[in-house]
């Protein structure tokens, strides 16, 4: 029979003092896991900002990374308002012989009675409860589970907890403040809040002017690249925090009429080539640069190219670009017959799964009789030439 550990929450963000009180559960209660159990909605509190789910479970990952924790997504899986009591009888189906703890702490205790069928959770699990004498008395608690809840004393613990005056609210704060949260945070969570740039205002915006320019299926596209973009810049040595921009970015002027791109071109002295003006397909990649300097104040020359060559690839490309290149080949939402062979090929090697890109492209164009850009035959030789010279 295990001891299980049920500690539920919003995370948003996790943070150490979230890490410190699941850690002394784990130890003073003799603990042999604990679930870490993101909600979907909360039922007790509105939040402002609330990440998305995939953030949260990936945020409790990179602080719950004990032997001892195990981040689940039942909740999130469930959907809807998060009931701690709905929780615990999926848990008690799932581990039927084993005993489950619930992790609170002193200030939720003292409110348990209004808890929707507390009674019904009590008989499910015991309850761990986490406080400070400071704060509240460990006299106090204990008349509370005795008295008002009706519990044996072999049915709650009261468990001293080292104080660490951290919150959700005041990081999040921070954040919008541009102040650094490092100390507040794991580093491997502080780190992946700066690539994504959660709670900044300056993200909040570009997103939100996103919003506004594309339509529902683009936005969530862009959101995909971004996320695919990060993940392929760790994995090959890249900028990450550049490289979500880059890829948040790279259609900003996909749902642009063809008037207006041609407008864009003119204005900035753009000539376009007779394959460029027979394919209209490319051209928010040659406007979205224009845009993002001339309306956003971003002059990264790195970047904008990043973003000037996701369609087309082009030979010499930067490690960011062939980055954004791939990830728009692979985000979350794609679905064409190849994306899998794809994002195999993308955790191997850029070089490899650009090659297979432009070949499943060029046959693309090539069937449909429609116009191939110089760039993307560049691009095609460059690669075949440099995978003969490695054989």
């Amino acid at each position: 029979m295990s001891r299980i550990g049920v500690f539920g929450g919003t995370f948003n963000p996790p943070h150490k003092a979230h890490l410190r009180l699941a850690e002394t559960a784990a130890e003073a209660a003799g603990l042999d896991r604990v679930l870490v159990i993101p909600a979907f909605v909360p039922p007790h509190k509105a939040v402002q900002q609330l990440l998305s789910v995939e953030d949260r479970m990936e945020l409790c990952r990179l602080t719950f990374c004990g032997e001892k924790f195990e981040v689940s997504d039942l909740e999130i899986r469930r959907e809807g308002k998060s009931y701690t009591v709905e929780t615990l009888e999926s848990l008690r189906m799932l581990y039927p012989g084993d005993e489950l703890f619930l992790i609170i702490g002193s200030d939720m205790l003292l409110s348990f009675d209004k808890w929707y069928r507390y009674e019904d959770i009590l008989r499910m699990a015991s309850l761990c409860v986490m406080t400070r004498e400071t704060k509240v008395s460990s006299g106090k608690l204990k008349s509370f589970c005795e008295d008002t809840l009706g519990l044996s004393k072999e049915r709650f613990m009261i468990l001293d907890c080292e104080a660490v005056e951290l919150s959700s609210t005041e990081i999040r704060k921070d954040l919008e403040s541009e102040e650094s949260v490092s100390e507040k945070v794991t580093a491997a969570a502080g780190e992946y809040i700066e690539e994504k740039g959660l709670f900044s205002p300056y993200y909040e915006n570009l997103k939100a002017l996103l919003k506004e320019r594309l339509d529902e299926h683009r936005y969530i596209h862009s959101l995909g690249v971004a996320e695919s973009a990060r993940k392929l810049a760790k994995r090959f040595g890249g900028d990450a925090k550049k490289a979500y921009l880059a890829g948040l970015l790279h259609d900003i002027t996909k749902n642009e009429t063809n008037e207006r791109q041609l407008q864009l071109f003119e204005e900035n002295g753009i000539i376009l080539s007779q394959t460029e003006k027979n394919n209209p397909k490319l051209w928010h990649a040659m406007t979205a640069p224009l845009f993002i300097k001339n309306s956003l104040g971003i002059t990264d020359d790195e970047l904008l190219l990043a973003v000037r060559y996701h369609t087309t690839g082009r030979s010499g490309m930067s490690l960011l670009e062939k980055i954004v290149y791939i990830a728009d080949y692979i985000s979350a939402e794609r679905d064409y017959p190849d994306v899998d062979v794809m994002r195999t090929l993308s955790e191997e090697s850029l070089e490899k799964a650009a090659l297979y890109s432009l070949k499943y492209t060029l046959r693309k164009l090539s069937q449909s009789e429609l116009v191939i850009h110089n760039d993307s035959l560049n691009f095609y030789n460059e690669l075949i030439i440099n995978k003969s010279e490695r054989n």
